[in-house]
């Protein structure tokens, strides 16, 4: 999957600036600049890809920490600004502002970090952005506040070395060649953070802070920044994804190296199950051809006269009843059984049965009054090996198939 990373021009400020810094990668790995950092180019100019995303310089946000009521939905930035207007030093309507949850373990700490930042020259970049035709997926920062204590030392413009220093407690940027990195960072950060710098400036960071420091070019880091817990574009900046396009995104995401193994383990899964499948359907198979021989081979040995198997089990049926009747026994659904069940339900000291009809294993009985046909029917109908039905202003009564 092709992925594109935009670095937002630092200051801030409006879409003039004629080329972005950029890097590019078709198959989702980083790629290889022999001076560690990105190309130029205007939007015009810049590649397509599957993936667009965009990174916010260190010196353009802010981190704030905040403890927030549990709102959702539009209500949310209502509250953040609610809670937070005495610490922000412009109008809240400029700044734009984005969540990340702060696993704090203190009962009355924070609930969350809030990244802040100039909302009107963002805006003008991403509309800037969508007018090119490239739709930016997410905007990332390249630090951010985690309980790991780190940071990482770039040259500014200016050409003094600055340190921007994380870890549970917040995020700073700090001159390197200040004395009070001890004082504000503490023994302990010095001692243990893991610090990386860029190369121009890694020799300076190896001094001020007295050990090594990893070595991390502008396009490693840029490329490490994929990995942010936040997307900053939230409330009105929410990127409209929605249906084909989120499918779409998805199926991009699974076709990257990364997901090569979930693939490999899914195609092996529904392998598995065809295979499952068509073995339990031919040994189910296997199973009805053995009962139906079984049927068959008990139809020819019991009836040697039946020459022609169609339907082994109903075939039975009818020669079994044959033989009944034949002999003068007496049957489910003869006669004899659907009168039984009548006299049962009959209500004592009733007249006679007024008119009675017998065929093809059905009674009906006729002459009945409106009372009498729907007295007689609720308690025929109790009989769960009976159907009884109306016929006109007669009731008919039938042994259920299942139960012959």
């Amino acid at each position: 999957m092709s992925t594109l990373l935009i670095l937002l021009p630092a200051p801030l400020q409006g879409p003039g600036t004629p080329d972005y810094e950029y890097w590019f990668s078709n198959d989702a790995q980083a790629p290889a600049h022999a001076p560690g950092h990105g190309e130029r180019a205007p939007l015009s100019a810049l590649p397509r890809a599957d993936r667009v995303m965009a990174l916010i310089g260190d010196d353009q946000l802010s981190w704030l920490p905040a403890r927030l009521p549990k709102v959702k939905g539009a209500k949310l930035r209502g509250a953040v600004v609610g809670v937070m207007e005495e610490q922000l030093l412009e109008d809240p309507e400029r700044l734009h502002l984005a969540l990340l949850e702060h696993p704090s373990t203190e009962e009355n700490g924070p609930t969350h970090w809030v990244a802040v930042t100039a909302r009107e020259p963002l805006r003008a970049h991403l509309q800037a952005f969508e007018a090119a035709g490239l739709h930016v997926d997410a905007l990332l920062p390249l630090s951010w506040p985690r309980a790991a204590a780190g940071g990482h030392v770039s040259a500014g413009a200016d050409g003094r070395a600055r340190l921007r220093a994380w870890h549970g407690d917040g995020v700073a940027t700090l001159p390197l060649d200040s004395g009070g990195l001890r004082q504000w960072l503490g023994e302990d950060w010095l001692a243990n953070a893991a610090v990386s710098a860029s190369p121009v400036a890694a020799a300076d960071a190896e001094q001020a802070l007295g050990r090594p420091v990893q070595v991390l070019s502008d396009t490693e880091r840029a490329w490490a920044a994929r990995q942010t817990p936040i997307n900053l574009l939230q409330f009105d900046l929410t990127p409209s994804q929605r249906g084909w396009q989120r499918v779409q995104h998805a199926w991009q995401t699974l076709q990257s190296p990364t997901w090569r193994p979930f693939r490999w383990g899914v195609v092996g899964l529904v392998l598995v199950q065809v295979v499952g499948l068509n073995a339990m359907a031919w040994q189910q198979g296997r199973a009805v051809d053995a009962r139906k021989a079984e049927q068959e081979a008990l139809l020819r040995q019991s009836f040697p006269q039946v020459r022609v198997i169609r339907d082994a089990r109903a075939q039975m049926v009818r020669e079994t009843e044959a033989l009944r009747g034949g002999a003068g026994q007496v049957g489910p659904g003869d006669l004899e059984d659907l009168l039984a069940a009548v006299a049962r339900a009959w209500p004592p000291g009733e007249a006679p049965l007024p008119g009675l009809r017998y065929e093809q294993n059905r009674l009906q009985l006729s002459g009945l009054t409106p009372p009498q046909r729907a007295q007689l029917r609720e308690r025929l109908g109790q009989d769960t090996t009976l159907r009884v039905a109306d016929e006109g202003d007669a009731l008919q009564l039938s042994l259920r198939p299942e139960t012959r």
